[in-house]
Protein backbone atom coordinates (compact mmCIF):
# COMPACT_ATOMS: atom_id res chain seq x y z
CA UNK A 1 0.00 0.00 0.00
CA UNK A 2 1.58 3.47 -0.76
CA UNK A 3 1.68 6.15 1.39
CA UNK A 4 1.02 9.56 1.39
CA UNK A 5 3.10 13.05 2.33
CA UNK A 6 1.58 13.75 5.55
CA UNK A 7 2.07 18.01 5.16
CA UNK A 8 5.01 18.55 2.96
CA UNK A 9 4.99 20.04 -0.57
CA UNK A 10 4.62 16.55 -2.66
CA UNK A 11 7.43 16.79 -5.77
CA UNK A 12 9.41 20.00 -4.17
CA UNK A 13 13.14 20.17 -3.91
CA UNK A 14 14.63 16.66 -3.62
CA UNK A 15 12.00 15.61 -0.87
CA UNK A 16 10.08 11.90 -1.56
CA UNK A 17 7.15 12.04 -3.59
CA UNK A 18 5.62 8.48 -2.09
CA UNK A 19 6.53 5.78 0.17
CA UNK A 20 5.79 2.06 -0.73
CA UNK A 21 6.22 -1.14 1.49
CA UNK A 22 6.10 -4.05 -0.04
CA UNK A 23 6.86 -8.24 0.50
CA UNK A 24 9.01 -9.83 -2.07
CA UNK A 25 8.73 -7.15 -4.63
CA UNK A 26 4.75 -7.05 -4.20
CA UNK A 27 2.70 -4.20 -2.28
CA UNK A 28 0.18 -7.20 -1.65
CA UNK A 29 -1.14 -8.65 2.27
CA UNK A 30 0.98 -10.64 3.06
CA UNK A 31 0.32 -14.51 4.28
CA UNK A 32 2.83 -16.04 6.51
CA UNK A 33 1.94 -18.62 9.13
CA UNK A 34 2.44 -18.30 12.59
CA UNK A 35 6.04 -18.39 13.89
CA UNK A 36 7.51 -17.13 10.97
CA UNK A 37 9.88 -14.14 10.15
CA UNK A 38 9.95 -12.08 6.86
CA UNK A 39 11.23 -9.15 5.64
CA UNK A 40 9.45 -6.20 4.40
CA UNK A 41 11.29 -3.64 2.05
CA UNK A 42 10.34 -0.10 2.06
CA UNK A 43 11.18 2.28 -0.87
CA UNK A 44 10.87 5.80 -1.54
CA UNK A 45 10.22 7.80 -4.81
CA UNK A 46 12.12 11.15 -4.91
CA UNK A 47 12.10 13.84 -7.78
CA UNK A 48 14.99 16.41 -8.59
CA UNK A 49 14.76 20.02 -8.19
CA UNK A 50 12.78 20.64 -11.01
CA UNK A 51 10.13 17.51 -9.69
CA UNK A 52 10.63 15.37 -12.38
CA UNK A 53 13.25 12.76 -13.61
CA UNK A 54 11.59 10.23 -10.11
CA UNK A 55 13.82 7.78 -9.22
CA UNK A 56 13.49 5.61 -6.48
CA UNK A 57 15.35 4.16 -3.55
CA UNK A 58 15.62 1.50 -0.65
CA UNK A 59 14.70 3.29 2.46
CA UNK A 60 13.96 -0.03 4.81
CA UNK A 61 16.50 1.41 7.41
CA UNK A 62 15.38 4.57 7.35
CA UNK A 63 12.06 4.15 8.36
CA UNK A 64 10.39 3.62 11.23
CA UNK A 65 8.46 0.49 11.19
CA UNK A 66 5.15 -0.45 13.93
CA UNK A 67 2.58 -2.98 13.94
CA UNK A 68 -1.40 -2.19 14.79
CA UNK A 69 -0.98 -5.68 16.53
CA UNK A 70 2.18 -6.17 18.12
CA UNK A 71 1.49 -9.16 20.60
CA UNK A 72 -0.01 -11.35 17.27
CA UNK A 73 2.19 -9.49 14.86
CA UNK A 74 5.47 -7.84 15.60
CA UNK A 75 7.92 -5.91 13.23
CA UNK A 76 11.62 -5.10 14.35
CA UNK A 77 13.53 -1.69 13.87
CA UNK A 78 16.57 -3.82 15.01
CA UNK A 79 15.41 -3.71 18.53
CA UNK A 80 14.00 -7.08 19.05
CA UNK A 81 16.14 -9.52 20.40
CA UNK A 82 15.93 -13.41 18.54
CA UNK A 83 15.43 -14.79 21.95
CA UNK A 84 15.98 -13.84 25.48
CA UNK A 85 19.85 -13.97 26.06
CA UNK A 86 20.60 -14.78 22.50
CA UNK A 87 22.78 -11.38 21.77
CA UNK A 88 20.96 -11.49 18.44
CA UNK A 89 18.34 -9.34 16.96
CA UNK A 90 15.93 -9.43 14.37
CA UNK A 91 17.01 -7.04 11.40
CA UNK A 92 14.91 -4.09 10.62
CA UNK A 93 11.92 -4.53 8.61
CA UNK A 94 11.72 -8.36 9.98
CA UNK A 95 7.79 -9.64 10.53
CA UNK A 96 7.38 -11.86 13.26
CA UNK A 97 4.34 -13.68 13.54
CA UNK A 98 4.03 -14.76 17.22
CA UNK A 99 0.65 -15.82 17.07
CA UNK A 100 -2.39 -16.49 14.43
CA UNK A 101 -4.05 -13.48 13.53
CA UNK A 102 -4.06 -10.01 11.44
CA UNK A 103 -2.21 -6.90 11.69
CA UNK A 104 -1.04 -3.44 9.74
CA UNK A 105 2.49 -3.05 9.46
CA UNK A 106 2.91 0.87 8.53
CA UNK A 107 6.65 2.69 8.07
CA UNK A 108 7.07 6.02 8.55
CA UNK A 109 9.59 8.16 6.89
CA UNK A 110 11.08 11.57 8.03
CA UNK A 111 8.32 11.83 10.39
CA UNK A 112 5.86 12.67 7.48
CA UNK A 113 5.30 9.88 5.14
CA UNK A 114 3.50 6.73 6.08
CA UNK A 115 3.29 3.39 4.06
CA UNK A 116 1.20 0.34 5.35
CA UNK A 117 0.81 -3.33 4.33
CA UNK A 118 -1.05 -5.91 5.77
CA UNK A 119 0.08 -8.88 7.37
CA UNK A 120 -2.06 -12.54 7.99
CA UNK A 121 -0.82 -15.27 10.52
CA UNK A 122 -2.26 -18.78 9.94
CA UNK A 123 -2.28 -21.03 12.62
CA UNK A 124 0.38 -24.18 12.12
CA UNK A 125 -1.76 -28.17 11.98
CA UNK A 126 2.09 -29.72 11.29
CA UNK A 127 5.39 -29.59 11.56
CA UNK A 128 8.55 -31.57 10.21
CA UNK A 129 12.22 -32.29 10.32
CA UNK A 130 14.21 -33.20 6.80
CA UNK A 131 15.44 -35.63 6.41
CA UNK A 132 13.87 -38.07 8.55
CA UNK A 133 16.89 -40.15 10.39
CA UNK A 134 18.02 -42.00 13.33
CA UNK A 135 21.76 -42.32 12.34
CA UNK A 136 24.65 -40.39 10.75
CA UNK A 137 27.87 -41.67 9.01
CA UNK A 138 31.18 -40.61 11.11
CA UNK A 139 32.13 -37.46 9.89
CA UNK A 140 29.15 -36.64 8.10
CA UNK A 141 27.19 -33.72 7.43
CA UNK A 142 23.66 -33.31 6.59
CA UNK A 143 21.66 -29.67 5.85
CA UNK A 144 17.82 -30.13 7.60
CA UNK A 145 15.42 -28.40 7.09
CA UNK A 146 11.85 -27.41 9.39
CA UNK A 147 8.30 -27.64 7.22
CA UNK A 148 5.17 -26.55 8.73
CA UNK A 149 1.96 -27.24 7.17
CA UNK A 150 -0.96 -24.11 7.89
CA UNK A 151 -3.89 -25.06 9.07
CA UNK A 152 -5.88 -23.86 5.75
CA UNK A 153 -5.61 -22.55 2.52
CA UNK A 154 -1.30 -22.62 2.22
CA UNK A 155 0.77 -24.68 0.84
CA UNK A 156 3.46 -26.16 3.04
CA UNK A 157 5.94 -23.42 4.39
CA UNK A 158 10.07 -23.58 4.48
CA UNK A 159 10.91 -22.18 7.64
CA UNK A 160 14.24 -23.84 8.07
CA UNK A 161 15.72 -19.96 8.91
CA UNK A 162 13.09 -19.04 11.41
CA UNK A 163 14.47 -21.67 13.25
CA UNK A 164 16.88 -21.80 15.63
CA UNK A 165 18.89 -25.06 15.33
CA UNK A 166 21.09 -26.70 18.28
CA UNK A 167 22.13 -29.96 20.17
CA UNK A 168 20.91 -30.01 23.07
CA UNK A 169 22.61 -32.40 24.85
CA UNK A 170 26.35 -31.82 26.34
CA UNK A 171 29.19 -33.31 25.39
CA UNK A 172 26.97 -34.48 22.23
CA UNK A 173 29.56 -35.87 19.23
CA UNK A 174 27.66 -33.66 16.98
CA UNK A 175 27.52 -29.62 16.47
CA UNK A 176 25.28 -27.25 14.15
CA UNK A 177 26.61 -24.66 12.25
CA UNK A 178 25.61 -21.87 9.72
CA UNK A 179 21.59 -22.09 9.87
CA UNK A 180 20.82 -25.74 10.27
CA UNK A 181 24.23 -27.81 9.20
CA UNK A 182 24.86 -30.53 11.41
CA UNK A 183 28.45 -32.27 11.83
CA UNK A 184 28.62 -35.66 13.04
CA UNK A 185 31.86 -36.44 15.31
CA UNK A 186 33.73 -39.86 14.38
CA UNK A 187 33.35 -41.09 17.42
CA UNK A 188 31.50 -42.32 19.69
CA UNK A 189 29.65 -44.83 18.14
CA UNK A 190 25.70 -45.56 19.44
CA UNK A 191 25.58 -42.48 21.64
CA UNK A 192 22.10 -40.51 20.81
CA UNK A 193 22.10 -36.99 20.59
CA UNK A 194 19.11 -34.54 19.91
CA UNK A 195 18.73 -32.24 17.40
CA UNK A 196 16.14 -29.37 17.95
CA UNK A 197 14.50 -26.60 15.77
CA UNK A 198 12.81 -24.28 17.47
CA UNK A 199 10.62 -21.16 16.22
CA UNK A 200 11.47 -18.49 18.90
CA UNK A 201 8.54 -15.87 17.60
CA UNK A 202 5.89 -18.63 19.28
CA UNK A 203 8.42 -20.88 20.77
CA UNK A 204 6.80 -23.67 18.91
CA UNK A 205 9.90 -26.93 18.74
CA UNK A 206 10.37 -30.07 17.68
CA UNK A 207 13.18 -32.57 17.70
CA UNK A 208 15.05 -35.74 16.36
CA UNK A 209 17.07 -38.32 17.87
CA UNK A 210 20.15 -39.32 16.29
CA UNK A 211 23.42 -41.41 16.90
CA UNK A 212 26.38 -42.29 14.70
CA UNK A 213 25.89 -45.61 13.49
CA UNK A 214 28.60 -47.73 11.39
CA UNK A 215 27.83 -47.98 7.88
CA UNK A 216 28.20 -50.86 5.80
CA UNK A 217 28.59 -49.83 2.80
CA UNK A 218 27.18 -47.30 0.03
CA UNK A 219 24.43 -47.24 -2.59
CA UNK A 220 24.58 -45.70 -5.18
CA UNK A 221 20.44 -44.80 -7.52
CA UNK A 222 21.28 -44.07 -10.83
CA UNK A 223 18.74 -41.86 -13.01
CA UNK A 224 19.41 -43.67 -16.63
CA UNK A 225 19.58 -47.23 -17.66
CA UNK A 226 23.33 -48.71 -16.39
CA UNK A 227 23.34 -50.86 -19.60
CA UNK A 228 23.18 -48.91 -22.28
CA UNK A 229 25.05 -45.55 -23.27
CA UNK A 230 24.04 -42.20 -21.65
CA UNK A 231 23.76 -39.02 -23.90
CA UNK A 232 25.99 -36.76 -23.82
CA UNK A 233 23.35 -34.02 -23.82
CA UNK A 234 21.50 -35.46 -20.86
CA UNK A 235 24.16 -36.95 -18.45
CA UNK A 236 23.64 -38.83 -15.47
CA UNK A 237 22.19 -38.42 -12.03
CA UNK A 238 23.13 -40.32 -9.53
CA UNK A 239 22.12 -40.62 -5.94
CA UNK A 240 25.04 -41.73 -3.09
CA UNK A 241 23.58 -42.92 0.03
CA UNK A 242 25.39 -44.62 3.29
CA UNK A 243 23.68 -47.92 4.18
CA UNK A 244 24.01 -48.50 8.30
CA UNK A 245 24.92 -51.96 10.02
CA UNK A 246 21.50 -50.98 11.85
CA UNK A 247 19.18 -51.64 9.24
CA UNK A 248 16.22 -50.20 10.47
CA UNK A 249 18.26 -46.96 10.16
CA UNK A 250 17.13 -44.64 6.93
CA UNK A 251 19.63 -44.37 4.39
CA UNK A 252 21.69 -40.90 4.48
CA UNK A 253 22.33 -38.89 1.85
CA UNK A 254 25.99 -38.27 1.25
CA UNK A 255 25.93 -37.50 -2.59
CA UNK A 256 27.72 -34.21 -2.30
CA UNK A 257 30.30 -35.32 0.23
CA UNK A 258 32.38 -38.02 -1.89
CA UNK A 259 35.85 -38.06 -3.38
CA UNK A 260 35.69 -38.62 -6.77
CA UNK A 261 38.48 -40.31 -9.41
CA UNK A 262 38.96 -42.20 -12.16
CA UNK A 263 38.83 -45.81 -11.17
CA UNK A 264 41.75 -47.84 -11.77
CA UNK A 265 42.39 -47.84 -15.76
CA UNK A 266 39.77 -45.26 -16.39
CA UNK A 267 41.07 -41.74 -17.97
CA UNK A 268 39.51 -39.16 -15.57
CA UNK A 269 38.96 -37.08 -19.00
CA UNK A 270 36.30 -38.81 -20.20
CA UNK A 271 33.77 -37.30 -17.59
CA UNK A 272 32.80 -34.47 -15.41
CA UNK A 273 31.19 -34.47 -11.63
CA UNK A 274 28.80 -31.72 -10.46
CA UNK A 275 26.66 -31.99 -7.14
CA UNK A 276 23.50 -30.18 -7.33
CA UNK A 277 20.45 -30.23 -4.88
CA UNK A 278 16.72 -30.65 -5.86
CA UNK A 279 14.03 -28.91 -3.92
CA UNK A 280 11.38 -32.05 -3.81
CA UNK A 281 11.65 -36.03 -3.03
CA UNK A 282 9.33 -38.48 -4.71
CA UNK A 283 8.44 -41.53 -3.01
CA UNK A 284 7.70 -44.87 -4.70
CA UNK A 285 4.10 -44.05 -4.24
CA UNK A 286 4.18 -40.95 -6.21
CA UNK A 287 3.88 -38.74 -3.34
CA UNK A 288 6.11 -35.68 -3.88
CA UNK A 289 7.20 -33.46 -0.83
CA UNK A 290 9.45 -30.54 -0.01
CA UNK A 291 13.39 -32.05 0.73
CA UNK A 292 16.67 -31.04 -0.07
CA UNK A 293 17.63 -33.90 -2.26
CA UNK A 294 21.25 -33.68 -3.33
CA UNK A 295 22.69 -35.49 -6.24
CA UNK A 296 26.51 -36.64 -7.85
CA UNK A 297 25.90 -35.84 -11.44
CA UNK A 298 27.92 -37.05 -14.58
CA UNK A 299 28.35 -35.46 -17.68
CA UNK A 300 30.44 -36.85 -20.21
CA UNK A 301 32.96 -34.75 -22.87
CA UNK A 302 31.55 -34.57 -26.18
CA UNK A 303 35.02 -34.70 -27.73
CA UNK A 304 35.30 -37.86 -26.31
CA UNK A 305 32.37 -39.93 -27.01
CA UNK A 306 32.48 -43.60 -26.68
CA UNK A 307 35.14 -43.77 -24.36
CA UNK A 308 34.48 -45.87 -21.28
CA UNK A 309 35.29 -44.23 -17.72
CA UNK A 310 34.22 -45.94 -14.08
CA UNK A 311 34.62 -43.70 -11.25
CA UNK A 312 35.60 -44.29 -7.61
CA UNK A 313 33.59 -42.69 -5.07
CA UNK A 314 35.53 -42.26 -1.76
CA UNK A 315 33.76 -41.37 1.16
CA UNK A 316 35.97 -40.30 4.72
CA UNK A 317 39.11 -40.84 3.10
CA UNK A 318 40.61 -40.25 6.32
CA UNK A 319 38.36 -41.71 8.99
CA UNK A 320 36.16 -44.92 7.68
CA UNK A 321 37.82 -44.66 4.44
CA UNK A 322 34.60 -46.39 2.34
CA UNK A 323 35.07 -46.98 -1.41
CA UNK A 324 32.80 -47.75 -4.26
CA UNK A 325 32.73 -48.16 -7.77
CA UNK A 326 29.82 -46.33 -10.46
CA UNK A 327 28.70 -48.21 -13.45
CA UNK A 328 31.04 -48.32 -16.91
CA UNK A 329 29.85 -45.21 -18.53
CA UNK A 330 30.15 -44.36 -21.76
CA UNK A 331 28.46 -41.34 -23.47
CA UNK A 332 27.09 -41.39 -27.05
CA UNK A 333 26.16 -38.29 -29.54
CA UNK A 334 22.14 -39.24 -29.96
CA UNK A 335 19.39 -37.16 -30.63
CA UNK A 336 15.52 -37.66 -29.44
CA UNK A 337 12.99 -38.77 -31.93
CA UNK A 338 10.19 -39.26 -29.35
CA UNK A 339 8.73 -38.01 -26.47
CA UNK A 340 6.37 -39.10 -23.79
CA UNK A 341 4.96 -37.71 -20.35
CA UNK A 342 4.14 -40.07 -17.42
CA UNK A 343 1.18 -39.91 -16.23
CA UNK A 344 -0.94 -37.97 -18.85
CA UNK A 345 -3.51 -37.46 -17.01
CA UNK A 346 -3.59 -37.25 -12.97
CA UNK A 347 -5.30 -35.14 -10.11
CA UNK A 348 -3.14 -32.38 -8.06
CA UNK A 349 -4.87 -32.27 -4.79
CA UNK A 350 -4.15 -28.28 -2.68
CA UNK A 351 -2.01 -28.38 -1.22
CA UNK A 352 -0.04 -31.44 -2.41
CA UNK A 353 2.69 -31.36 -4.94
CA UNK A 354 2.72 -32.83 -8.07
CA UNK A 355 5.62 -34.60 -10.27
CA UNK A 356 5.58 -34.64 -13.82
CA UNK A 357 8.02 -36.96 -15.15
CA UNK A 358 8.97 -37.46 -19.36
CA UNK A 359 11.25 -39.87 -20.90
CA UNK A 360 12.59 -39.68 -24.71
CA UNK A 361 13.35 -42.35 -27.40
CA UNK A 362 16.66 -41.86 -28.99
CA UNK A 363 18.51 -42.44 -31.99
CA UNK A 364 19.36 -45.59 -30.83
CA UNK A 365 15.80 -46.95 -30.09
CA UNK A 366 16.69 -46.71 -26.15
CA UNK A 367 13.95 -45.36 -24.03
CA UNK A 368 15.43 -42.67 -21.00
CA UNK A 369 14.49 -40.55 -18.45
CA UNK A 370 14.56 -37.06 -19.65
CA UNK A 371 12.20 -34.90 -16.95
CA UNK A 372 15.57 -32.63 -16.69
CA UNK A 373 16.32 -32.47 -20.23
CA UNK A 374 12.93 -30.96 -21.73
CA UNK A 375 11.76 -27.68 -20.66
CA UNK A 376 8.22 -27.50 -18.96
CA UNK A 377 5.66 -24.92 -19.92
CA UNK A 378 1.96 -23.44 -19.25
CA UNK A 379 0.85 -22.41 -22.84
CA UNK A 380 -3.35 -22.43 -22.62
CA UNK A 381 -4.78 -18.76 -21.09
CA UNK A 382 -5.45 -18.83 -17.44
CA UNK A 383 -3.59 -22.07 -16.63
CA UNK A 384 -0.92 -20.23 -14.59
CA UNK A 385 -3.90 -19.29 -12.54
CA UNK A 386 -4.72 -22.90 -11.63
CA UNK A 387 -0.77 -23.73 -10.97
CA UNK A 388 2.82 -23.59 -11.66
CA UNK A 389 5.57 -25.81 -13.28
CA UNK A 390 9.18 -25.43 -12.49
CA UNK A 391 10.23 -25.62 -16.29
CA UNK A 392 13.28 -27.28 -16.11
CA UNK A 393 16.81 -28.28 -14.88
CA UNK A 394 16.93 -31.01 -11.86
CA UNK A 395 13.51 -29.67 -10.51
CA UNK A 396 11.84 -29.94 -13.83
CA UNK A 397 8.25 -30.97 -13.85
CA UNK A 398 7.18 -29.84 -10.44
CA UNK A 399 3.53 -29.06 -9.94
CA UNK A 400 2.73 -26.12 -7.33
CA UNK A 401 -1.53 -25.62 -7.60
CA UNK A 402 -3.19 -22.38 -6.23
CA UNK A 403 -6.09 -23.11 -4.25
CA UNK A 404 -8.68 -23.23 -7.25
CA UNK A 405 -10.11 -25.46 -8.78
CA UNK A 406 -10.16 -26.30 -13.09
CA UNK A 407 -8.57 -28.33 -15.65
CA UNK A 408 -4.58 -27.36 -16.96
CA UNK A 409 -2.36 -28.57 -19.44
CA UNK A 410 1.37 -29.35 -18.83
CA UNK A 411 3.61 -29.15 -21.92
CA UNK A 412 6.74 -30.90 -22.42
CA UNK A 413 9.07 -29.28 -25.31
CA UNK A 414 12.03 -30.62 -26.97
CA UNK A 415 14.10 -29.25 -30.28
CA UNK A 416 15.51 -31.96 -31.47
CA UNK A 417 17.58 -32.14 -34.66
CA UNK A 418 16.44 -34.88 -36.35
CA UNK A 419 12.65 -34.85 -35.28
CA UNK A 420 12.53 -31.02 -35.05
CA UNK A 421 10.21 -29.57 -31.93
CA UNK A 422 8.33 -32.66 -29.94
CA UNK A 423 5.77 -32.00 -27.63
CA UNK A 424 3.95 -33.87 -25.63
CA UNK A 425 0.92 -32.46 -22.51
CA UNK A 426 -0.54 -33.83 -19.54
CA UNK A 427 -3.93 -32.99 -18.53
CA UNK A 428 -3.74 -31.65 -14.48
CA UNK A 429 -7.12 -31.35 -12.54
CA UNK A 430 -6.40 -29.15 -10.16
CA UNK A 431 -8.94 -29.35 -7.30
CA UNK A 432 -9.21 -27.17 -4.23
CA UNK A 433 -8.68 -27.93 -0.38
CA UNK A 434 -12.20 -27.66 0.15
CA UNK A 435 -13.13 -30.51 -2.77
CA UNK A 436 -12.28 -33.24 -0.21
Amino acid sequence: MAGCNGGSPVGTGKGPQSLEVTYDSSPDAVDMVECQTSTLSATATFADDDGNHASTTDVSARVVWSSSNPGVIDVSNGDIETYAGSGSYYATGTVIARSTGSAVITATYADTMTASIGVNAAEISSMRISPVLTRMAPDSQTTFSLYVQPQLDQLEQDLTSSAVWSITDAGAPAVVSGVSLVTASRTPVDQDFTLEARLPACNKYLTQVMSIGNVSSLKLTYEQPEDQPVPVVLGDRVKVEAVFDDTSAPNQNLSGQVDVEAADGYNESNATTSVSSAATTTDSNGTTQLQLTPYLLVNGDEDRLNREIALKLTYDEDGIDMSTTTRVYTFTDTDMLSLRIDPTETNLQFPNLGQLQAYGTFEDGVERPVTRLVNWVLYDTGDSDLLTVTSSGINGGLMTPYDVGGDARVFATYDSDPAGELEEHATVHVLQQTDY
